[in-house]
């Protein structure tokens, strides 16, 4: 995984809303010319990166559901923001492999130490990341 993801995660988690829109535009999620503002970007991503803000995060159909519901909901302002995202070709298969995870996490209804694994997995999560 890039470390350019997880310190986007990161800064997303600190609530840094210009520098969340200025990585991803770095990264390809914005292309040039696309304008948004940075505060409803970073509102759009912010239940994506709830789970980091917890020690334990329980995964749940419903709790996808909301997910789904609210950003595929046209009368929901989350809807516009989601149509002005670019998924770059390079994060294809992380994109899928990550959302299949969270799915199947759902499914299970799944208690995670999410900031913990994070931490532990994730490149660029952390200043530190342990040595395996």
């Amino acid at each position: 995984m890039p470390p350019a993801l997880g310190r986007l995660l990161r800064i997303a988690l600190d609530g840094d809303a210009d520098s969340v829109t200025v990585g991803l535009r770095d990264e390809g999620f914005l292309k040039p010319g696309i304008t948004v503002d940075a505060q409803s970007l970073l509102d759009y991503l912010d239940p994506f990166v709830e789970p980091a803000r917890h020690a334990h995060f329980r995964y749940s159909r419903e709790w996808l559901q909301t997910q789904f519901r609210r950003i595929n909901d046209p009368r929901n302002p989350d809807f516009a923001i989601g149509l002005k995202i670019n998924l770059p070709p390079s994060y294809l298969l992380i994109h899928r492999v990550w959302l299949g995870s969270i799915g199947v996490l759902c499914q299970l209804d799944a208690d995670v130490p999410a900031l913990s694994e994070l931490e532990r997995w994730v490149p660029g999560f952390t200043d530190n990341p342990p040595l395996i």
